[in-house]
């Protein structure tokens, strides 16, 4: 009676019954570089229904470096935008770490940081995404309270949609990175970050330490706090370290998955 109707067997994929619609029958497109979403004057009429498989259960998307060299100063209305283009093409797993900084703020001052210190080793928002993965500290800062602010109500949207579209969100998780005067400042037994491209590191509290479970419960407790749990995190270890014969990486990688299951023993 001159209406699409979709069965799908989840929203997500429902979303991209209707995209299929849409590009191959009303030639509407949405896209990074534009949209045509002009409207269709009379829907044009399937013949015999129309059955896709996807074959896929698990369609991630995005990865740290993009939430800097694209997502530095999104805003809802952009983030809206991208939401939708992810529905509309089946992305189901999504990283979402914006915000991640204000866990960190919440922990750090747990364990008797000032702002003032925090506000040296927590980037600024173009460069979250390197100090996310243990490259640098610091760098384009101090963050002011109202960046914290906003960015913990933007990222409590995006995940709010995520979930109205089918979507497991990845959040950030913990694999010992800490500051690099951690040793002086807390007594904790971190080595040395060294320097990545010029730039400070933070320091790297080995997992098999006995405090590494202390400060990892800690963390996920901010970040459930902020957040929820999740079924999947996202964590970057040793990320451009060259090897370290001192380190157990294959105890190293039990205690951070040890840490995460914690948290949710179904996470991945």
């Amino acid at each position: 009676d001159g209406k699409l109707v979709i069965q799908a067997s989840g929203d997500n994929v429902a979303c991209m019954a209707l995209n299929y619609y849409l590009e191959n029958y009303c030639h509407r497109s949405m896209s990074h570089m534009g949209d045509n979403l002009k409207p269709v004057q009379s829907l044009p009429e399937i013949k015999e229904p129309l059955t896709k498989r996807i074959e896929l259960p698990l369609r991630y998307a995005l990865n740290y470096c993009t939430f800097n060299y694209t997502m530095s100063f999104y805003q809802w209305e952009d983030w809206e935008h991208e939401l939708d283009w992810m529905a509309l093409h089946g992305v189901n797993l999504p990283l979402a770490i914006v915000g991640e900084e204000v866990a960190w703020r919440n922990m750090l001052l747990e364990l008797g940081y000032t702002k003032e210190e925090i506000g040296k080793f927590i980037a600024g928002p173009a460069f979250l995404a390197w100090w996310e993965m243990n490259n640098l500290e610091g760098w384009g800062g101090t963050l002011s309270d109202s960046w914290y602010n906003q960015q913990e109500a933007l990222q409590k949207k995006i995940l709010k949609r995520m979930h109205e579209y089918g979507m497991q969100p990845v959040l950030p998780g913990f694999c010992g990175m800490m500051p690099h005067d951690a040793k002086a400042k807390l007594g904790l037994n971190v080595t040395d970050g060294g320097i990545w491209n010029g730039y400070t590191r933070p320091a790297n509290l080995s997992p098999t330490d006995a405090h590494f479970d202390k400060i990892a419960d800690l963390y996920y407790a901010e970040l459930t706090k902020l957040y929820g749990k999740a079924n999947y995190y996202s964590m970057d270890p040793f990320h451009e370290t060259n090897d370290d014969e001192a380190i157990d990486y294959s105890r190293a990688g039990r205690k951070v998955m040890e840490a995460m299951k914690r948290v949710n023993p179904k996470a991945t």
